[in-house]
């Protein structure tokens, strides 16, 4: 099969792997090798999935908020850091005019700004 999925942000590469098992064209995306600021997709793209890191929009955020504050250091989201990635997953999505995409969008945030997801999985 010579069909390409993208894994942007992909980490380990775990999202795309039953892809990659099933024969598909995988290409992990990810930081320390390839950059999705500087990535230029090829242009035949059948699906993406898209990983960007969430820690700005996170919940989890807040503990670490209150950790900080305890300790009487100030720590603020920084909202424009986050969007940075989430933004340039959805110009490569938009570029690529795939069959189909997903990005991840956990619970928290994030879903404040993109709406509610259309369909929605977790792993056990």
């Amino acid at each position: 099969m010579n069909d390409i999925i993208l894994d942007l942000c992909g980490g380990s590469g775990s999202w795309a792997k039953p892809y990659k098992d099933a024969g598909y064209d995988v290409r992990l995306i990810t930081l320390p090798d390839n950059d999705i600021m500087n990535y230029n997709p090829p242009s035949e793209v059948y699906g993406i999935l898209a990983a960007p890191p969430c820690t700005e929009f996170s919940p989890a955020n807040e503990t670490l908020k209150k950790g900080y504050r305890e300790k009487g250091i100030k720590k603020n989201r920084n909202l424009d850091e986050g969007f940075i990635l989430v933004k340039r997953c959805l110009e490569i999505i938009e570029n690529c005019h795939c069959v189909f995409w997903a990005l991840e969008n956990p619970t928290g945030y994030l879903r404040q700004y993109l709406g509610k997801p259309e369909l929605t999985f977790q792993l056990n």
